[in-house]
């Protein structure tokens, strides 16, 4: 008796959970833009572990902070690869642009520079700008201290779509690789 009547319950349970009529919105991937180039010079090489990111952008979804904390998880809109690792590309791509500087991903053996970067708050405004705080350290393969500074930049977006974002955040980085490698000091 019980087993008939649990045969019967969970069909007419299970079928409200289930929707047949509805399509799945595509999933699109989006990757911060950096330009691509080769190492124009020697060294010192400089090695870019991958950032320190908020706990609430540590995800495969694209995610929009507000000023206020609320957070626009986007389902259809993932990156491409990990957002720590992401950052640390772009701006590693950046600085071999603007120094000719070789940049590595992975430590190397040798005498090199540590570029750290801890990103503080990667959001959006209600004014639909995109907010990108963070703090960098530079220092020698022994543990020498080269500069240690934090950085606010912002761009315009012209709506507040995970297209836009990920095209203001690209111009944020670019625009704070370009600070910091004016700091690094070349042979």
């Amino acid at each position: 008796m019980i087993r008939r009547t649990l045969s019967l319950l969970i069909p007419v349970l299970l079928s409200g959970c289930i929707i047949f009529d509805k399509k799945s919105e595509a999933v699109s991937f989006h990757q911060l833009s950096a330009p691509q180039s080769s190492a124009s010079r020697p060294g010192p090489e400089i090695y870019v572990p991958r950032a320190v990111i908020p706990s609430a952008l540590r995800r495969a979804n694209v995610v929009m902070l507000d000023e206020s904390g609320w957070v626009r998880v986007e389902d259809a809109h993932r990156w491409i690869s990990p957002l720590d690792r992401a950052i640390a590309e772009n701006v590693a791509h950046h600085l071999t642009k603007l120094t000719g500087l070789p940049t590595a991903l992975q430590a190397t053996a040798g005498d090199h520079l540590i570029l750290l970067i801890d990103v503080d708050h990667m959001s959006v405004t209600a004014a639909k700008q995109a907010v990108l705080d963070l703090h960098y350290r530079l220092e020698k393969s022994d543990g020498t201290l080269l500069v240690e500074r934090s950085l606010h930049q912002t761009n315009l977006m012209t709506e507040t779509t995970p297209e836009q974002y990920v095209r203001a955040q690209s111009a944020n980085l670019a625009a704070a690789s370009a600070q910091i490698a004016q700091l690094i000091p070349l042979r």
